[in-house]
């Protein structure tokens, strides 16, 4: 957070690029969302609704990737309303939900380069 403040939000555009490249891999079956770039540029003029949609698509993209893999992993799109809409209120919320989303991508990379073959549920 702290980078992300010091520069001016070009840190969360550069964690998030690379984010989206590696869950287009990890999860092909289901469809490829909008570049982390344009939802960002969108969401200057939509006052961050496009970002939040985005964020919302990616929660979703990891939850069914978990799910196809098989990893037992808390992580769902309620985490994205609980965490980072409503906890947004209490400011750790956001720092909540990124931890989560984090550790969920990091599971499925982890499986991925176990066995990279995608398998259907």
């Amino acid at each position: 957070m702290l980078l992300n403040v010091l520069t001016l939000s070009i840190y969360t555009i550069v964690f998030f690029i690379p984010f989206s490249f590696d869950l287009d891999k990890i999860a092909p079956l289901s469809k490829k969302q909008m570049n982390f770039i344009w939802a960002y540029f969108l969401s200057l003029f939509t006052f961050s609704i496009v970002i939040d949609i985005w964020h919302y698509q990616t929660a979703s993209r990891v939850e069914e990737a978990l799910q196809m893999r098989n990893i037992d992993y808390d992580f769902s799109t309620g985490d994205f309303w609980k965490w980072f809409v409503l906890g947004s209120f209490i400011l750790v919320g956001p720092l909540v939900y990124f931890h989560k989303l984090c550790k969920a991508m990091n599971l499925l990379c982890e499986d991925y380069n176990k066995n990279p073959v995608v398998v259907e549920a």
